[in-house]
């Protein structure tokens, strides 16, 4: 499934005015790799003609998640000159500017210790400022603080090169190419900027379970497997379960298990998973942990004049992170 939204920035939130969706065919994009083109092209130019109605978008931005797809959440810091001054505007750009392309030089450094893409050609896709950091004050801007030390975080997405030419071959015709985004970065944005703070986000997709991790109001991590529901409907027997809950831990790396876990697109058939996942979250923390199913009502920034459900709130989040709602 294809799906489109469209929004603006309003007051610091994000007010969807369309939502459109089209069918694909099973196998049309694998794991964040778009092997049908036409199929998919076809369906994302309908989909975009619905929602791009009662105008047109500026920005197009592609929410994908793949095993190779990756996000970057990294954090780089330095010394002001003068505490006691304020600063401004200008040097806040400054900061920013010099901060991200220290990051992406990070971003490329991690890409070539990540023994799964190590030889994979890639490309920086993305950065997106996650928060600034003064003198052990979170803010979400500097301008007229006092202080002496910085730290300036940072997202940084990379693709595959492959994965890259056959999204951006999508883009409609006479229009501008797309940003890309991790949909797991992208939706664990627009939850932590609605409040969020501290919480795993699991959704199971029909060929691929994404995982994003929420600490301190911000994205932590996120990652991807290629284990969808179209495979475990398959097979909706226990031991499957316990897999595909080991592996979703496996995706937290060495990161504390959180108390908060929510679920997206676990149909009827495979209620299976997140009690599997109960069981073998609280195991790992040593304490029982609360599961409940995602919710349009967690993304408080969102302002909606039309019908939404949990499978648009990655959708919102690729329209939020272009219309720079979730930072700044």
């Amino acid at each position: 499934m294809v799906r489109v939204v469209t929004g603006r920035r309003e007051q610091g939130r994000l007010r969807l005015v369309a939502a459109e969706q089209r069918p694909v065919r099973a196998g049309a994009v694998v794991a964040g790799l778009v092997v049908d083109r036409t199929a998919v092209a076809s369906a994302l130019a309908a989909a975009l003609a619905g929602a791009e109605r009662g105008g047109r978008a500026e920005r197009l931005v592609l929410a994908l998640d793949g095993d190779d797809v990756r996000t970057f959440h990294l954090t780089t810091g330095f010394q002001r000159a003068v505490a006691a001054a304020a600063v401004t505007e200008g040097e806040m750009a400054r900061a920013a500017r010099e901060a991200t392309a220290e990051l992406g030089a990070l971003a490329r450094t991690a890409v070539a210790d990540d023994g799964a893409l190590r030889g994979v050609p890639t490309v920086h896709v993305r950065e997106d400022l996650a928060g600034y950091v003064l003198d052990g004050r979170p803010l979400p801007s500097l301008v007229g603080f006092q202080g002496r030390l910085v730290d300036v975080a940072a997202d940084v997405t990379v693709v595959p090169l492959v994965v890259n030419g056959a999204a951006q071959a999508l883009a409609p015709h006479g229009r501008a190419a797309m940003s890309i985004a991790s949909g797991a970065h992208a939706l664990g944005r627009l939850l932590a900027a609605s409040g969020v703070t501290d919480a795993a986000i699991v959704r199971l997709g029909p060929d691929v379970t994404s995982l994003t991790l929420l600490r301190g109001g911000r994205v932590a991590a996120t990652r991807s497997f290629s284990l969808g529901r179209s495979e475990l409907l398959e097979r909706e027997h226990a031991p499957d379960a316990r897999v595909w809950a080991a592996a979703v831990l496996e995706a937290l790396g060495d990161a504390e298990t959180p108390e908060r876990w929510l679920v997206a697109g676990v149909p009827d058939g495979l209620q299976c998973l997140p009690r599997a996942l109960v069981a073998a979250a609280a195991e790992r923390r040593g304490s029982p942990v609360d599961l409940a199913p995602l919710r349009v009502s967690h993304a408080s920034r969102v302002v909606a004049d039309v019908p939404l459900g949990p499978d648009d709130l990655v959708a919102a989040g690729a329209a939020a992170l272009g219309a720079m709602v979730v930072f700044g």
